[in-house]
């Protein structure tokens, strides 16, 4: 499976091989592996706001169980930190599958979010369409 930083490459590589000249299609085209790898094709129509904050949350939804280990204390600080990682390997087995389960939990929020967003657009487009019918009506 992808990370989110491939997926923005990959859409990256793709604007470049195509030679985008345009900033915004460019843009879009990285929105769109962002909807994709979300499982929300269908929110194209988004405003801007509504896009840069699923984007967002989309890069936030994966997590790490794989910290940067570092110390800033001045003699042992190597000792420390050699300890912290022999630690987290002893512990790899116990804490990559509770990272794998909160990873998963989050994608489907992630694309729960997106399919509600969406479909809160196509009912408000419907309310929208059933509001000029009835004042076409009224007239």
């Amino acid at each position: 499976m992808r990370t989110q930083s491939q997926w923005l490459e990959h859409a990256q590589r793709m604007a470049a091989e195509r030679e985008l000249e345009d900033v915004a299609a460019a843009l879009e085209a990285i929105r769109a592996a962002v909807r994709r790898r979300a499982g929300m094709e269908g929110a194209v129509d988004a405003p801007a706001d509504d896009v840069a904050l699923t984007v967002a949350l989309a890069e936030r939804a994966r997590i790490s169980g794989h910290v940067v280990l570092s110390s800033d204390v001045p003699v042992v600080g190597p000792l420390i930190v050699l300890t912290q990682r022999v630690i987290r390997i002893l512990l790899r087995w116990y804490i990559n599958p509770i990272v794998d389960q909160q990873n998963n939990f989050n994608d489907l929020v992630v694309r729960a979010i997106f399919d509600l967003e969406a479909r809160q657009r196509r009912l408000e487009r419907m309310l929208r369409g059933a509001a000029s019918d009835s004042d076409a009506v009224a007239e």
